[in-house]
């Protein structure tokens, strides 16, 4: 994560979003109804508000699936909504883009919502794979996803940093989510906690 001296204003900086009744569907259709539909919803908000319009939009989401059922539910959106469509064309200079791990690096907009997508099943069972993220170089996957944003990077997520078990997965990729997830929610703190075990804080900023 790269340094700002205002990690937390208004519109800036990482924020997360927990979604405590989001389930990823993992037998069947490989996506979360839940943060799908609440980040249609961000996105909706955002183009109609006459400040938050002006930043541009982006979506990345942890597989393919999550991308197209949020693809999906934006085209529904457009249908009842017509002026919502010139934000997903060339009327303007960066229009929203919806993209998953494998085919988002190169771009960039002012504003990324991310979705974890991955979290608890029907039964509430937690699930040790994050698709990308466990293989080989999965770490420098989630680089890439959270840095394509100017400004504010918003972290949809049905899971918390303390639901990954680490003792279940020794993949880099994983453990970097683990303290990405944490950072989220805490702030640098987490940061500081993951590279000094000591809990000792470090003799400047």
């Amino acid at each position: 994560t790269f340094p700002s001296p205002d990690d937390r204003g208004v519109g800036l900086g990482v924020s997360f979003r927990y979604f405590a009744d989001g389930v990823y569907d993992r037998g069947n259709s490989k996506t979360n109804l839940v943060e799908a539909r609440a980040i249609v919803a961000e996105i909706v908000r955002r183009l109609t508000s006459e400040v938050e319009s002006r930043w541009s939009i982006g979506v990345v989401t942890f597989n393919s699936s999550q991308q197209h059922l949020i693809e999906d539910l934006l085209e529904d959106e457009c249908r009842t909504r017509p002026d919502l469509r010139k934000w997903f064309s060339d009327e303007v200079p960066e229009s929203v883009f919806v993209k998953n791990l494998e085919n988002v690096q190169g771009d960039e907009r002012d504003v990324i919502l991310f979705s974890i997508c991955y979290g608890p099943d029907a039964a509430r069972k937690p699930t040790m794979n994050f698709g990308p993220i466990n293989q080989a170089g999965g770490e420098r996957r989630l680089n890439v996803a959270i840095t394509r944003a100017r400004r504010e990077v918003i972290v949809f997520s049905s899971i918390r940093e303390t639901d990954i078990d680490l003792n279940r997965s020794n993949k880099t990729g994983v453990e970097h989510l683990k303290t990405f997830l944490d950072y989220a929610d805490r702030g640098p703190r987490a940061i500081l906690e993951a590279a000094s075990p000591t809990g000792l804080d470090t003799d400047s900023p």
